[in-house]
């Protein structure tokens, strides 16, 4: 009896267990099957973007091509209509006999270079570099124009330092100021002689060797003066500025440079115009400030 209800249990324990197992196998699948079912939807999913991404880039790269064909469309429409304009301009209007002249027509005026040395123009700004006006005569590029204009102010920098230190206030007015009533102010300023000299020949040089003597030479009339506002026109004599400040609030000034006459100007209200720029720190505070005008006539 004992042994039948061992083998009994026995059974009992192994169905037990299959059951266990089927149970297990059977819920491996289910979940195989699931796994397999995600897998294939993301597969799908891939396949889809993979083929919308080749179909846009396909897009893409026809739009590019054709832009790439418009752009190059463009570029030889505006090519042949400039070449057109330009043969236009010059085939239909042929330079006139005789120069200079006008001609309504043409979108150029004609001249004759060697107008240009007749002609008086501003060719230097206050700090040496060349006016704008300057640069379009003389048919000067933006870089070229650039680059001499940082090496004639360089120049023109270094004689204003030179300068500056060879200018000092006096208490020695002029006769034509001391006579005068009111403050005084005489600014004295020491010959650089040599040193203006080798720095206006080094100006020159360096304008001859960007320009060209032809270009030089024409505006030789215009560039002269300019040289001399620059570098002075004495710079090999003593400078003396002699400023008083009228009871009416307005400056007087006589100026004298080497033994030569002296100069006397009246009545201006503002002394800095007539001292130069590098030098205003010199000019006493009080001959700054804006003066009360006087009531008397």
């Amino acid at each position: 009896m004992k042994r039948m209800m061992l083998i009994v249990t026995v059974l009992l324990a192994a169905g037990i267990i299959l059951w266990q197992r089927f149970d297990e196998s059977t819920q491996l699948r289910e979940i195989s099957a699931r796994l397999q079912g995600q897998i294939l939807t993301a597969s799908n999913r891939l396949a889809s973007a993979l083929s919308s991404v080749d179909s846009r880039r396909q897009q893409l790269a026809s739009e590019s091509a054709k832009s790439d064909s418009v752009i190059a469309e463009l570029y030889e429409a505006g090519r042949l209509r400039s070449q057109a304009s330009a043969s236009t301009d010059w085939a239909s209007v042929a330079p006139p006999t005789n120069l200079p002249a006008w001609t309504p027509e043409s979108p150029y005026i004609w001249l004759e270079k060697p107008l240009l040395k007749r002609m008086r123009l501003t060719v230097f700004l206050p700090n040496g570099d060349l006016t704008p006006t300057a640069t379009e005569f003389l048919a000067m590029e933006t870089v070229e124009a650039k680059r001499l204009g940082q090496t004639l102010k360089r120049i023109v920098a270094e004689h204003r330092r030179q300068e500056t230190a060879r200018a000092r206030v006096v208490q020695e007015h002029l006769p034509q100021i001391a006579k005068e009533e009111g403050q005084k102010f005489t600014l004295r300023i020491e010959p650089l002689a040599e040193i203006s000299t080798n720095l206006r020949r080094e100006f020159e040089a360096a304008l001859a060797q960007q320009l060209g003597t032809q270009r030089v030479e024409l505006l030789k009339r215009s560039i002269q003066p300019g040289l001399s506002d620059l570098f002075g026109r004495q710079a090999s004599q003593v400078r003396t500025m002699s400023f008083v400040l009228l009871p009416s609030g307005l400056f007087q000034m006589a100026q004298q440079r080497g033994e030569s006459g002296t100069s006397v100007s009246c009545c201006f209200p503002d002394i800095r115009p007539t001292v130069p720029e590098h030098l205003h720190h010199l000019i006493p505070p009080e001959f700054l400030e804006k003066q009360p005008e006087s009531e008397e006539p």
